[in-house]
């Protein structure tokens, strides 16, 4: 009877209505796959070790909002519309998945239950060598991370680098304009799949929470970001059309400011929780089990001043639980106002087990090696994330400098070179007009057919695309929810636009002066 069952599931005759279609498939990043079923493994463990049945267990596993779910789901599934065993389940499953370590996986899940070992003692280990595993696919991410953030940097600085130097040529010969929007074309392009890059060689993981922006600076950032950001654009399309590019784009920089400094520092405050939420739980736990007392109760008996970044928070909790209400609602109050998904899934763990009477020492130890492993982990992409951050800024500024100037200083170059052409005495010192009225001629050839406007607006263009660039990629290095953008996004609009907006004053004024002292 099983291997008919079996059978018509692989050949996918089994009816939808009597046993569900398996659809246990990769998902569209195996990265993120590894970090939410190192989750779902820890989560087990600790729910193990109160003795729940295996339906329990897996069905437990099925409510999590995780990418990896599905898996479980489709186990459970099996098991309750065919009523199967839970270790063949497992076995169909990885038969149907296309990831093979979560195949492997699911085997020896399966393998663990139809012997008969203690599910706790499996799950337990089973997670450690998942954590050892994720660890290294992350730090070969970090590594490679490491490297191409310096290959970024790289191709930044030679993009610059070709486009400015073809703007020069044209002060040497008439090159066309057909090859400079080539060359601008390509560099754009190259900066983009830079940018690409960057965005595929990071380490897929979740900081804000799932479920939405829950903390107060989270809530504020978006709020500003809805109220602020359409008024900012709106302002920085009226000055593109009354006082040019540059005051627009500080505008739209500015608009942006708030939403994304708040986010910065709603990061920088959720990195510290992340950091103190492994030793809450491991101390919750050891108190509890050591006493014999309840979690409320444990609260009360831990020093809050080991954890900083909570304590505020711990406190709060601690007077909710006393006052009577119900302990979910005030966890999930305490999981919202630290905005953290790192903080969410570890006291998910811990209460869900410890709800379900498991035992809270070996709870807590779960629940804190997963929070401790994934910030030590982020520890490491911090590192690298600063390091590229503190980079992108000056190089961006330079980069954009350098191609500013140079436009202006060609375009009063090649006005200057026109007028001493008609005129060589007007404004000539005494003993250089027939030189300068030389080179004039000479060089009136290969600035006759300049076309000064739309150069301008080429590198307006190449300008903008590094703009929006290098705002993404300092973003994406970082990692975070998608407004924390805004910051890095700010800072660069607001450099390009301050830069536009003055230096071509000071061009005039360093050319002025060039021309009135040739010696």
């Amino acid at each position: 009877m099983l291997e008919a069952i079996r059978a018509r599931f692989h050949r996918k005759e089994v009816d939808a209505a009597q046993a569900g279609e398996v659809r246990a498939k990769l998902p569209d990043d195996e990265r993120q796959l590894h970090f939410d079923m190192f989750m779902h493994l820890s989560y087990m463990a600790s729910l193990a070790t109160a003795r729940v049945s295996r339906g329990k267990l897996f069905a437990d596993a099925a409510q999590l909002n995780l990418t990896s779910t599905q898996y479980f789901k489709d186990v459970q599934s099996l098991a309750d519309k065919l009523a199967i065993d839970y270790a063949e389940a497992c076995r169909m499953v990885a038969e149907r998945t296309n990831n093979p370590e979560v195949s492997s996986l699911l085997l020896r899940i399966a393998g663990s239950l139809a012997s008969g070992e203690d599910e706790a003692d499996f799950l337990t280990r089973e997670a450690a060598a998942l954590a050892d595993q994720y660890a290294a696919h992350y730090e070969r991410d970090v590594e490679s991370l490491k490297k191409w953030t310096d290959g970024y940097t790289a191709l930044v600085v030679s993009v610059g680098l070709v486009v400015i130097v073809s703007i020069i040529s044209m002060m040497i010969y008439s090159i066309g304009t057909g090859f400079l929007v080539a060359v601008s074309a390509a560099g754009c392009g190259v900066i983009g799949i830079g940018a690409w890059i960057l965005y595929t060689s990071t380490p897929k993981e979740v900081f804000a929470r799932r479920g939405g922006l829950t903390s107060p600076y989270q809530r504020l950032a978006a709020t500003l970001f809805k109220a602020v950001f359409p008024a900012g654009a709106a302002v920085a399309a009226l000055l593109w059309i009354v006082a040019g590019i540059g005051p627009a784009f500080m505008a739209l920089g500015l608009s942006l400011l708030p939403c994304g400094l708040l986010m910065t520092l709603d990061g920088r405050r959720m990195t510290k929780r992340d950091n103190d939420v492994a030793p809450l739980v491991r101390l919750l736990g050891g108190v509890t089990s050591a006493i014999g007392t309840t979690v409320t109760e444990a609260l009360g008996k831990i020093d809050r001043r080991s954890m900083p970044a909570l304590a505020d928070d711990l406190r709060t909790l601690e007077i909710r639980l006393k006052a009577g209400i119900k302990s979910e609602i005030c966890w999930d109050r305490f999981v919202k106002d630290s905005g953290s998904e790192l903080v969410e899934r570890t006291v998910t763990i811990f209460t869900h087990a410890i709800a379900a009477g498991g035992d809270p020492a070996k709870i807590g130890r779960n629940a804190s090696f997963y929070a401790s492993k994934i910030a030590v982990l982020r520890e490491k992409r911090a590192l690298v994330s600063a390091t590229f951050g503190y980079l992108l800024a000056p190089l961006h500024a330079s980069i954009i400098g350098l191609l500013v100037f140079i436009i202006n200083v060609l375009a009063l170059f090649a006005t200057t070179l026109l007028k001493q052409a008609s005129t060589p005495e007007l404004g000539v010192p005494s003993g250089v007009e027939n030189t300068v009225a030389t080179s004039a001629v000479t060089a009136l050839g290969a600035f006759s057919s300049l076309n000064i406007d739309f150069l301008n607006l080429l590198v307006m263009v190449v300008a903008t695309a590094l703009t929006v660039a290098n705002g993404a990629v300092g973003s994406i290095v970082a990692g975070g929810h998608r407004l924390k953008m805004a910051f890095s996004f700010a800072v660069m609009f607001l450099i390009t636009g301050g830069l536009i907006a003055v230096i071509p004053g000071m061009a005039n004024s360093v050319f002025k002066t060039i021309i009135a002292n040739p010696t």
